[in-house]
This record gives structure tokens, sequence and C-alpha cells, in this order.
């Protein structure tokens, strides 16, 4: 296996891996990860995943790039979706004060959250076009 193969399989690894830890602190409930959070996006998360370690073991560098990019446009609509969701699920309180104190109970753990894009930014970068030395 050459090693930019390897970077696109521990990128891939790091995805899973990041999907799995915890992603958001919700008081009383716990910490949530990707599967908490919504199954469906955390689904074609995984599938790109699984999709870029199988591409990585068969040398498609090029389908490695691919699926760290879907990864890579999915996660950043999930971290727009769930600011949103955090702001506007607490709109059934009527003092806005209250409201806006009990969104910002709402933490990110950001672990989660980076180890998936640095593992889909090793999934892009390091399986580019190799490049001609001269």
């Amino acid at each position: 296996m050459r090693f930019r193969n390897t970077l696109g399989l521990i990128g891939s690894v790091m995805v899973i891996a990041g999907g799995m830890s915890p992603m958001l602190r919700i008081p009383i409930i716990g910490n949530w990860n990707y599967w908490d959070i919504d199954t469906v996006l955390a689904s074609i998360v995984f599938t790109f995943a699984a999709v870029g370690i199988v591409a990585a073991i068969l040398k498609k560098l090029w389908l490695v790039n691919f699926t760290g990019w879907g990864i890579l446009i999915v996660l950043l609509f999930t971290l727009v979706a769930v600011y949103f969701k955090v702001h506007d699920y607490f709109n059934f309180i009527p003092l806005k004060k209250l409201a806006r104190i009990a969104s910002g109970m709402v933490h990110y753990k950001w672990i989660g959250w980076t180890t998936i894009i640095c593992g889909s930014l090793i999934m892009i970068f390091f399986s580019g076009k190799q490049r001609n030395k001269a």
C-alpha cells in the first residue's frame, strides 16, 4: 500500500472516530454524537467514510478525494443545521431572555467536529493527483 492510500485510510478512520465521539453537550440529557444529532446525515457521512476505506484499499485516489469532499460538505451542512436548531429550539418560551439562556446551555464539543474535519481534509489533500517530480 502506498503512502497516499495509507493517508486516505487514516482519514476515513478519523472520520468514523470523530462521528462516534461527543459533538454536543445537552444539559440533563448528556453528550450527543453524530447518530444522536441526525441519523440520516450520520449514515451519509459513515457511508462516505466506508467508501473511502474501500477506495483507499483498492488504490482509487480520485474516489477517496470525492468522498472527502462529500464528508466535508455534509458536515458543514450539519454544523449550520445544528446551530439554527439550537437557537430556534426554545422559541416556545415566551420570554426572549429565558429562551436565550436555555439555548446557551447547549455546548458544542469540538473534538468530534474537528476530528471529522481533519479526517476529511486528509482525504482531500493527500489523495490528489500525484505531481511529477523534476
